[in-house]
């Protein structure tokens, strides 16, 4: 099994030439899981360098299943998106290629696929020469760690009135690594538990980026849909509170919105009362 140290041997940043390459030969993704530890590392390097690159990206006999495709698309359009003056992409197998024209079909974007990785830099060489220094040079904004308790210590698990409370509170998700990390360990906690619960979540002074919007869409309906019975969320303010409503209203679902932790306890008693 990879590891993020694995990952992160595969990840090369060329200064001079403003290009940061991506190692996917030999690789298998077969479930979402290695894709988003993949990406969840790229995006790491990326925002420590405070700059957009140039994308150079390896498939040499790189195989990506079904399964996992869906997430890979999703991560790699994040990443680019956030980060990229260009990508060029080199060596893909037969299948992994249709895939990435088929996607850059739906997505309306140019696939740049090259057969080597000489003929992948001359183009991102030329891209570069189009584009004016000041645009290369963009930085990009930081945001400080978010300080205060460990994800751990933000899940509490209250056995007798069957409810999982989660404490986002004063805490910044600034990109979809964030997210990840935040519920993947939520994730892992359940599964010690061997059972569902009722979602109780704090949204004070809880600040979702437009960057990790996205991801914790997927994320959040992912979780409730596998592992609550319920959830109740509140001390949701401002951006936090219009963009839960938005997402409901678009999925169709209830939002569930409580003004107070009081007010989200006696919810979800009355839930337990009518399950």
């Amino acid at each position: 099994m990879m590891t993020n140290t694995d990952y992160a041997k595969r990840i090369t940043f060329y200064p001079d030439l403003q290009v940061m390459e991506v190692d996917f030969s030999d690789l298998t993704f077969d479930l979402s899981k290695p894709v988003n530890a993949f990406y969840d590392e790229v995006e790491r390097q990326l925002t420590a360098t405070g700059k957009k690159w140039f994308f150079l990206v390896n498939y040499r006999n790189c195989r990506i299943m079904s399964e996992a495709w869906i997430t890979f698309a999703h991560r790699g359009k994040k990443v680019n998106i956030a980060y990229s003056l260009g990508s060029a992409r080199f060596a893909a197998r037969d299948d992994t290629g249709e895939a990435i024209l088929e996607s850059s079909q739906k997505e309306n974007f140019d696939p740049n696929l090259f057969t080597s990785r000489l003929s992948a830099l001359e183009h991102l060489s030329e891209m570069r020469g189009k584009i004016p220094a000041a645009d290369y040079e963009e930085i990009i904004t930081k945001v400080p760690e978010t300080p205060g308790r460990s994800i751990d210590d933000r899940v509490v698990f209250h056995d007798e009135l069957d409810i999982m409370e989660v404490d986002f509170s004063d805490y910044t998700f600034a990109t979809s690594a964030d997210v990840n990390e935040f519920y993947d360990a939520i994730a892992d906690k359940i599964a010690g538990t061997g059972r569902n619960w009722y979602f109780m979540v704090n949204y004070d002074g809880t600040k979702i980026l437009p960057s990790a919007w996205t991801q914790w869409a997927v994320c959040s309906k992912k979780l409730n849909s596998a592992h609550s019975l319920g959830t109740v969320r509140f001390n949701q303010h401002g951006e936090a509170e219009t963009e839960l409503l938005k997402r409901a209203r678009f999925d169709q679902s209830d939002p569930n919105l409580a003004v107070s932790r009081k007010e989200a306890l006696a919810r979800i008693s009355q839930m337990r009362t009518n399950d």
